[in-house]
């Protein structure tokens, strides 16, 4: 007979519910337990969130920088110098003209990191490369410069080699606006100075003294023509040095008489940086043998009307290209010689002043001598006001 527990013996029980107080720190218990599983995940989770955010912020945040980086290094044969209208010879040699690509609009964040890591690419501040200007109005600069830089060889080349050419007239094109001076949100890049006060000026040579012959906190009234267009801009004169000042930098932009017809196609190239190497293709094509010796020959520079060589910037990207053409020589403008050779990886840089120092160097590398020429005094050279 199986023994059955009697109505007053006691039953067997299970486990002791906990009390009130108890749950409770079982409760609290679990959720900790829960945390101490789960907030790795959460926190995984948030970090991975925020950088997912960050790496597409840096796509769309531009920054205020100008990326400089490596262009072309472009033969000036091939058609891209015609001459008609007078003898020309053959060369076996190469005058390479050099570019840089600049970016035309604020880089992303992005942008911006990957130029900084490159040796061979340079990040400015825009400020530094086109003042205040608006990309379009520098392009709009640029693009009028390497006409000017065309005429100019033109020039200073059919006046090396003895031809007459007379000036047709001058405009004065403002280069640069100083940011927050004078003339900031008034005058703009590539406007033509005309007069100022009434009184008419032809070159920036003539610009200045009108400027501070007057005293600063006065107001000038400044005739400029602006898209076809002469207006009157007033500005209330600076002080530097204790002078009157408009805060501008203004060149003397000519226009000759040719007696030589000379084209340069260069496409889509802007910009006055190859006016030297316009002016020894023209030379080099109008007289016999060879300026650069039967040799690739890199050339950067601005050719100014009384044949002097301006600095141009971007000598290191320039100096690299050179290099990566093959080219054995490279010319400069004077103080970029140091920079251009820390990029030129062995190949060999010469600093010119002058048309006359450019053709010493190139028959001293073997090159053709050309005979020596009539002087000229004209001057292009931008100047500030």
């Amino acid at each position: 007979m199986t023994d059955l527990p009697s109505p007053t013996s006691p039953v067997p029980a299970g486990p002791t519910p906990p009390s009130p107080s108890e749950r409770s720190v079982a409760a609290a218990g679990g959720v900790d337990r829960w945390r101490r599983r789960r907030w790795p995940v959460v926190l995984g989770t948030t970090v991975l969130l925020v950088a997912a955010v960050a790496v597409t912020a840096m796509a769309f945040i531009k920054v205020p920088y100008v990326i400089i980086s490596p262009g072309d290094a472009t033969a000036l044969d091939g058609g891209i110098v015609s001459i008609s209208g007078v003898r020309t010879y053959p060369h076996k040699g190469k005058l390479l003209y050099l570019t840089v690509r600049v970016s035309n609009n604020d880089p992303n964040v992005w942008r911006y990191l990957f130029a900084k890591l490159d040796s061979d690419v340079s990040v400015e501040k825009r400020e530094n490369v086109i003042g205040c200007a608006s990309y379009g109005d520098s392009a709009s600069l640029q693009d009028e410069l390497i006409r000017q830089s065309k005429d100019v060889a033109q020039q200073v080349a059919l006046r090396r080699l003895g031809y007459d050419v007379p000036e047709a007239g001058t405009s004065v094109a403002i280069r640069d606006v100083l940011c927050d001076g004078p003339s900031d949100g008034l005058l703009r890049v590539n406007d033509r100075v005309t007069a100022v006060d009434g009184t008419k000026v032809r070159t920036n040579v003539e610009l200045g003294p009108l400027i501070q012959a007057k005293t600063p906190g006065d107001t000038a009234q400044i005739t400029v023509e602006r898209d076809g267009k002469s207006r009157n801009v007033a500005v209330r004169l600076g002080r530097r040095d204790g002078k009157a000042f408009l805060g501008i930098e203004s060149q003397t932009l000519f226009d000759w008489t040719f007696p030589v017809d000379v084209k340069i196609n260069t496409a889509h190239v802007s910009g006055p940086s190859a006016g030297l190497a316009f002016t020894l293709a023209i030379i080099d094509e109008l007289t016999p043998g060879d300026l650069t010796g039967g040799g690739k020959v890199a050339v950067s520079g601005e050719m100014a009307a009384d044949g002097s060589v301006q600095p141009v910037g971007g000598v290191e990207q320039k100096a690299a290209a050179a290099h990566d053409a093959g080219a054995t020589l490279m010319l400069v403008p004077p103080g970029e010689a140091a920079a251009a050779r820390a990029h030129a990886d062995g190949m060999k840089v010469v600093a010119v002043r002058t048309i006359d120092d450019a053709l010493r160097a190139l028959e001293r590398a073997g090159g053709k001598a050309v005979a020596a020429p009539p002087s000229t005094t004209a001057t292009t050279a931008p100047t500030g006001q």
